[in-house]
């Protein structure tokens, strides 16, 4: 069982009965990048992940084809427990949405403070340590890095921080429970929601275009005044 710090984090959004809610989770991390992490409900082990497009990453996972791929490639222990216990026996959080260039930092955050069980390797970016067979290994020795991506790893190893940044104010505020008014200014009808994410979902918006109406004189659709307090 996991005895780390998980209860000091507080995921931008949790998904469970993935076996229903896959397609939402696809829609709603469709052109994000972000950290993520699998929770395995049966035996309490983790794993703690980075994509710069979550929507393509989770979905690989839910392929039966590729969990095995990964298994016999690259000895994955995540794609093994997938494997063995069945999505639907996990849970998936997003910890956080950041921009495409931070993420191996966000990552190594991440590995840092939670130490998940299934990750293999300690470095964000990093393959030190996997087991692999003698095709990948080759394809390892013979492939170039971006400028970028070395520049990132040394960060990484460094203990880097990125910047606070617009992303990083979002996933803090959606972190944090608020009561959320909506005053419709035609009609004179008020509304109070537990979330900001609720609010967002009934008004036919998403959160980040309803953060930037917030305690503002700008009225969403020309109609709807918002504001917020924390619980």
């Amino acid at each position: 069982m996991n005895n780390n710090n998980n209860g000091n984090i507080i995921p931008i959004i949790t998904y469970t009965n993935l076996g229903s809610n896959k397609y939402i989770l696809y829609q709603e991390n469709k052109n994000k990048s972000g950290i993520y992490r699998w929770n395995n409900l049966i035996t309490g082990l983790s794993y703690i992940g980075s994509a710069v497009n979550l929507n393509k990453r989770l979905t690989n996972y839910f392929s039966r084809g590729l969990k095995k791929k990964e298994v016999i490639r690259n000895n994955s222990i995540i794609s093994n427990s997938l494997l063995k216990h069945d999505y639907i026996n996990f849970s998936l959080d997003i910890l956080e949405y950041c921009e495409y260039h931070n993420l191996i930092i966000r990552e190594q955050y991440y590995l840092d403070l939670l130490k998940p069980e299934y990750n293999i390797l300690p470095i964000a970016g990093s393959r030190l340590g996997a087991k692999y067979s003698p095709e990948t290994l080759l394809k390892f020795k013979t492939r170039k890095l971006s400028p970028e991506a070395l520049a990132n790893l040394k960060l990484a190893k460094a203990g880097w921080r990125p910047v606070f940044t617009p992303l990083r104010k979002i996933n803090q505020l959606l972190a944090t429970g608020h009561i959320t008014t909506v005053i419709n200014r035609k009609d004179g009808s008020t509304k109070v929601y537990d979330s900001i994410r609720s609010a967002a979902k009934d008004l036919g918006t998403n959160h980040v275009t309803l953060l930037n109406y917030m305690n503002s004189d700008k009225l969403l659709k020309g109609i709807y005044s918002i504001t917020r307090k924390f619980k």
